[in-house]
């Protein structure tokens, strides 16, 4: 339709034209001695549109001609620039394919031809982070100085990359140096708490963690489950540097009560215990866990039995008495039972001691079990009975390829 429009407006046009001039009936003298020439004055007009027609089109020819070389070049340049920002997508894709070579070399093609500075610095970024996962250190050191020339917008992306590949080549402080100027330029940036996070745990260094966990709870940045296995790593490290019960004493009652419920918290806490001879402080604490169905486990219930031999008779006796009433709310956990036979077989209880070694292996024949009835049995002169046990106890030991 609007094709139809065109074609009637010309026609109109041309038919006003043709109108106009039979309206004009004068003429033109151009003289130039000793020439006289007339033409119709609707000729002239004419002739003095073409002629202008002419000469724009000659100047536009002339243009055109004289910016040839320069469009050549533009072209040149824009068909390199294609292929460097194609290139820098390949190395894009081939790194996180697991193709590093291919990522490296696909990276380099596209620095030279790139303009943009940020563009530059994602190809230098690809390339330090595959020479670091191939191995090649000399290469990887050599981009990450390159970056230290590219504008500051990409020295975050910069410090970050840095320290992920630091931590990688197992060099905590090396990363910790590069998250520590990430978080000059962006203190509360998530990811780099995230990481810090997981090189302060390597480092050793407990309270830093701990604050890190809370700080990234806060922010909603880590789950609950993960904080609780981090604040566990922490707790752990500082058990570890612990020289005195009192200084686990009083650690005890800084932690979190839910904390303090940990069952392998717990463990951990008693075994540091035992290892500074505090055995009495040991069994409080495993006995305090043990009371608690919930945070009860076999692995607390065998260390108690595992402290029979290193606790005062009164502690024992009281213990003894706690466990039965254990065993009334979990009857078949075999290592309780076995932990009472262990602490009546201590106090000479030999009846009991028999009794409840015998149940805990009529629920889970163990070695223990049958280790601690040989013994029992080698005690009170019953060494038929003892050498069976032992043969039992050889035989579980053996099945389980000692």
């Amino acid at each position: 339709m609007r094709f139809v429009f065109w074609i009637v407006g010309l026609f109109a046009l041309a038919v006003l034209i043709g109108l106009a001039s039979t309206l004009n009936t004068g003429y033109a003298i151009l003289f130039v001695p000793p020439y006289r020439m007339e033409v119709s004055f609707n000729l002239l007009i004419v002739a003095i549109v073409v002629l202008i027609l002419l000469a724009y089109g000659a100047l536009r020819l002339i243009g055109i001609a004289a910016n040839l070389p320069a469009e050549v070049r533009t072209y040149q340049r824009q068909k390199k620039l294609k292929a460097s920002r194609h290139a820098l997508r390949e190395a894009a894709l081939a790194m996180f394919e697991g193709r590093y070579q291919r990522a490296e070399r696909e990276a380099l093609k596209s620095i030279d031809d790139e303009y943009s500075s940020d563009n530059q610095a994602l190809a230098l970024l690809i390339a330090a982070r595959s020479a670091a996962s191939v191995g090649d250190n000399a290469k990887r050191d050599g981009y990450l100085s390159r970056l230290e020339s590219m504008p500051e917008r990409s020295q975050l992306a910069r410090h970050m990359v840095e320290a992920q590949i630091r931590m990688d080549a197992k060099q905590p402080l090396e990363a910790l140096a590069a998250i520590e100027r990430a978080r000059a330029i962006s203190s509360n940036l998530t990811s780099a708490l995230r990481l810090e996070l997981k090189i302060r745990l390597m480092l050793k260094q407990p309270e830093q963690v701990l604050q890190l966990t809370e700080k990234l709870l806060k922010a909603d940045a880590l789950e609950a489950d993960r904080a609780r296995r981090y604040r566990l790593a922490a707790y752990r490290q500082q058990l570890a540097g612990f020289t005195s019960e009192q200084e686990i004493r009083s650690w005890l009652k800084r932690i979190p009560e839910v904390e303090r419920q940990n069952p392998d918290l717990v463990s951990d806490a008693a075994k540091q215990l035992i290892t500074l001879q505090a055995y009495g402080q040991a069994a409080e604490l495993i006995a305090g866990a043990l009371s608690n169905d919930e945070q009860a486990t076999p692995e607390l219930a065998r260390e108690l039995g595992m402290l029979a031999e290193h606790i005062d008779s009164p502690r024992r006796l009281t213990l003894m008495r706690d466990a039965e009433n254990w065993l009334k709310s979990r009857p078949r956990d075999h290592m309780l039972l076995l932990a009472l036979g262990r602490l009546a077989r201590a106090e000479q209880l030999w009846g009991k001691a028999q009794s409840y070694l015998e149940a805990s292996l009529s629920i889970q024949p163990t070695l223990c079990a049958h280790a601690e009835l040989q013994q029992l049995f080698a005690s009170t002169g019953k060494e038929e009975k003892a050498a069976q046990h032992q043969a039992l106890a050889l035989e579980i030991a053996l099945s389980q390829g000692c």
